[in-house]
């Protein structure tokens, strides 16, 4: 076929920006048979030197998720349970490979006919190219244009492709249809070739199978031209004049599917006597083609109108017989079963029934979307129309833990009707959920029936009680009111997998809320110290301590336990729920001084977000923003969380909440807000906020605590320590926080000398933990010890402090002293943030560089190539005036000790 010499610009100029280590992605959208497969066969011809990965999407009622990834040669072993779970996580693997081939050249990604491709892969996609930087890549994306069908994932996709070259073919232009005309007729004449051009609407694919089928000559003669919608029919004509066997190796490969097959299996399932004659006659008609020039290559039709029409001029019971035959040559449990169901005619309730069984097999192993296609299956094979409706509700539960929302969405109309009341609210609960409206999920629950509950399957009552009570915690119920529903689970004999993580999670809080020792213990005790003996299939305990470690302040526990759980999703293990555990890893480095990993924790889990960000995040963000001065941003975030827990007061997350929003007022110069600030609390969340609801830690209630001296409360402060002093689990830090806010508190009550007493006892008691209220501390003590004229004791602490908000980054702080002291505390500087003039992805990677970690654990860790590290690096490098990694350790720790950047 001639190409444009606008198209052919487009491709070289792609193909160059690739060569120089800019990645590219190059999108190629047009309808069926106008030519995407060809050029993309024309940028593989063009694309001297590099490494190239093809893969095709698959038209086919179910696609395998991550079969577009295993196409391009990712393998599965990335994933210690063997099959990949989030997107994010396997597109490492993607990664792996493009690292392997680069040095070998630059590398060319081919992907055709994106729109029937997996979800999964297409996030996968999605997430290489959002990443890359410095990668010696080019992703070509043949796909047919957007339609009402097309995922949210091919959207988010071709929208970030968006930003790169495209090339929209719209058919044969009529100098290009004269071309390839006048190369198998030369004597044609113009008018001739512009009625063929016409009728053929452009399509390059139509106007050569016309060619190939009737020549010229004969078509130029013909009163009325053979439409493009009887191509089936043409087909069967044009076959039907081949031996018996070129006419079953072509039916076979119809029926296996528009997808590269090795001859053997083909010839098994057409049953051909003599498979090499009938290849060769059928790749040199162009009816099938072979991946690579040889005998052994894998093949396919020519085309995927081409295999629909062969697929259509198959007789009927011809067809079926042939999928039962590849169903019997299936290399697995679903390619079996998907041909079996392709070959069925008629409800079959025992294909159904084993259908359904694998299905259940499937859920179980966490295989979310292979267990929703089983279930649908089963439920078109249902011949009793309850089990059907029953089957087709248990597949878009499937659906829904799958995340393909977007799917599920155009099911709604039919879910609101669907008389399986328990599985039906069930459905609309998740959603509620997926799209954190828990107060919604919360009263879809609770409106099931106790008799309609009570009439339920055992696992969908299982579901409905503990999502009830989950439910419950995220809309900020009582808790008494979730000890029933997670009894009632407990005692049901069909408990479901897909929901341990709550489970744990919600009798975990059940247990903190109703001060039961005993439980916190089991959660504290019940898995091993280290946390990585910890067995995988207790991955989700270990998340659980690790979460009660940051809400605690037990900094370096929770960085141990959460570490762990975030490497172990890298690997395929468990679910990151929208990030929750990066971000509350990102608070418990935040809490050790780790300023700069917890930016990169933070980023990495609001990339995990589905849909809005959890409340968990939300109440986190601001306060990674406050201790830095970026205050518009704190405050942009502050009242987006505080808009959230309004409505759904989640009590872990409002007590996160008051710790970001009290340390914002604490970095803020102004002293006019932190006096109204216990109000605004109480004015959002009610008086509620100021009672402290079972074992809930000391770190929050320490910042209540600090609220209350500045709202004059004292009293409620002495309260508000003590509670923060009985909490169990004490923290290393809590005798010399409990000081502290005493000090503050005689201070504000104008003792100074016993505010000087309990300053002198915290700065003694100091241990190497939460280095930024440790600088508050001095900072606080060089005041008192001010008022007492005590100048060598204030400026002691006040060196001190200025050290400790330096190395922190702690801008605002620093800025206080500096302007306060007279002199200013020594060592402190104007800008105190080396890698100010860096990008957030770049601080990520000086971080991890600062750190100690290899190209290939930073890439690992940030979810990018060893390329884009590089990249990065050179980046950072050139912006800091360093030229090596050791320069950039000095520069950034500048000669300070015990810097954890």
């Amino acid at each position: 076929m001639l190409w444009q010499d606008e198209q052919i610009s487009v491709i070289s100029a792609a193909l160059e920006a690739a060569r120089g280590g800019q990645p590219t992605v190059l999108s190629v959208l047009g309808r069926p048979g106008m030519g995407k497969t060809s050029l993309l066969r024309e940028i593989a011809v063009r694309a001297s030197g590099f490494n190239i990965l093809e893969a095709d999407g698959q038209e086919s009622a179910y696609r395998e998720p991550f079969d577009l990834l295993r196409q391009l040669g990712v393998r599965d072993d990335h994933s210690s349970g063997g099959i990949f779970r989030d997107p994010l996580v396997a597109t490492q693997g993607l990664r792996d490979l493009v690292d392997t081939l680069s040095p070998a050249g630059p590398v060319l990604i081919l992907v055709d006919d994106l729109q029937w491709a997996d979800h999964e892969s297409v996030e996968s996609l999605y997430w290489l190219v959002h990443r890359a930087y410095g990668d010696r890549l080019l992703v070509v994306l043949g796909s047919r244009p957007e339609s009402p069908g097309s995922t949210g994932a091919w959207r988010r996709l071709m929208q970030q492709a968006s930003r790169g070259p495209r090339l929209s073919l719209t058919g044969l232009s009529f100098e290009q249809a004269t071309a390839t005309v006048l190369a198998t007729a030369p004597g044609a004449g113009p008018d001739a070739i512009r009625r063929l051009w016409d009728h053929c609407a452009r399509s390059p694919f139509h106007l050569d199978s016309l060619l190939r089928q009737y020549g010229f000559t004969e078509l130029a003669a013909m009163r009325s031209l053979p439409a493009p919608s009887e191509l089936a029919a043409r087909m069967k004509a044009e076959l039907s004049g081949y031996p018996a066997d070129v006419v079953a190796l072509a039916h076979a490969s119809a029926v296996l599917g528009y997808s590269w097959q090795a001859l053997p299996s083909l010839a098994a399932v057409g049953q051909v006597d003599d498979p090499a004659g009938a290849r060769e006659a059928l790749v040199e008609a162009g009816l099938l083609v072979a991946r690579v020039p040889d005998m052994a290559s894998p093949l396919r039709t020519s085309h995927a109108l081409a295999r629909a029409a062969v697929y259509q001029s198959i007789p009927y019971g011809r067809r079926r017989q042939l999928h039962l035959r590849a169903a019997e040559q299936a290399g697995t449990v679903m390619e079996s079963l998907e041909h079996r169901v392709a070959a069925a005619d008629h409800y079959d309730d025992a294909l159904a029934a084993e259908l359904e069984q694998a299905a259940q097999t499937a859920h179980a192993a966490g295989d979310f979307r292979p267990a929703g296609q089983m279930f649908r299956w089963a439920s078109e094979l249902s011949h009793d129309a309850v089990i059907r409706n029953r089957r087709w509700l248990d597949a878009v539960i499937d659906m829904v833990l799958a995340r393909d929302v977007a799917w599920v969405r155009q099911q709604l109309p039919a879910i609101q009707s669907a008389p399986d009341l328990a599985r039906r609210a069930v459905v609309q609960g998740l959603m509620f959920g997926v799209e954190k409206r828990w107060l919604d999920a919360w009263a879809t629950y609770t409106s099931v029936s106790e008799a309609v509950l009570d009439q339920a399957d055992p696992v969908t009552r299982y579901r409905l009680l503990v999502l009830t009570a989950w439910s419950m915690i995220c809309a900020g119920r009582d808790p008494e009111e979730l000890a029933q529903p997670l009894t009632r689970a407990a005692d049901e004999p069909a408990p479901d997998r897909a929901l341990v993580g709550n489970v744990i999670f919600a009798r975990g809080m059940l247990g903190l809320r109703r001060r039961d020792a005993a439980a916190l213990e089991e959660t504290i005790n019940s898995i091993p110290a280290r946390s990585s003996d910890t067995p995988l299939q207790l991955t989700y305990k270990l998340a659980w301590r690790g979460s009660i470690h940051a809400f605690w302040g037990n900094a370096a526990a929770a960085e141990a336990d959460l570490a762990e759980v975030t490497t172990r999703i890298r690997t395929g293990v468990g679910d990151n729920s929208d990030g929750i555990y990066n971000g509350l890893l990102a608070f418990a480095h935040w809490q050790n001084g780790s300023w700069n990993l917890a930016d990169v924790e933070m980023r990495i889990a609001l990339d995990h977000v589905v849909g809005q960000p959890h409340p968990m995040l939300r109440a986190i963000e601001p306060v990674l923003h406050a201790g830095r001065g970026h205050f518009d941003q704190a405050d942009k975030k502050l009242r987006e969380a505080a808009d959230v827990l309004d409505v759904m007061p989640w009590r872990e997350p409002v007590h996160l909440y008051v710790i970001s929003y009290v340390a914002r007022l604490h970095a803020g110069a102004d002293p006019a807000p932190r006096k109204t600030g216990l109000q605004q609390l109480r004015t959002v969340f009610g008086d509620s906020v100021l009672t402290v609801p079972g074992f809930t830690g000391a770190l929050w209630i320490f910042h209540l605590a600090i609220a209350a001296i500045w709202a004059g409360d004292l009293d409620r402060a002495g309260e508000l320590t003590w509670q923060s002093e009985i909490q169990p689990h004490p923290p290393r830090w809590m005798g010399w926080m409990s000081a502290w806010v005493q000090g503050l508190a005689a201070e504000a009550a104008g003792a100074i000398e016993q505010a000087r007493l309990h300053l002198d006892a915290a700065v003694a008691g100091f241990a190497d933990d939460l280095p930024l209220y440790r600088a508050h501390v001095l900072a606080d003590h060089a005041r008192v010890a001010t008022l007492q004229y005590d100048d060598a004791a204030a400026r002691w602490s006040l060196d001190a402090a200025g050290q400790l908000y330096r190395v922190l980054g702690a801008v605002p702080y620093l800025a206080r002293l500096t302007e306060t002291a007279d002199p200013p505390p020594s060592g402190s500087l104007v800008e105190v943030d080396v890698l100010s003039a860096l990008s957030d992805r770049e601080r990520d990677v000086a971080t991890l560089l600062v750190g100690g970690l290899t190209y290939a654990q930073i890439a690992r860790d940030l979810y990018v190539t060893r390329a884009t590290v590089g990249f990065h690096t050179g980046r950072i490098y050139a912006k800091t005036g360093v030229t090596s990694r050791a320069e950039l350790i000095d520069l950034v720790r500048s000669g300070i000790p015990g810097r954890r950047n």
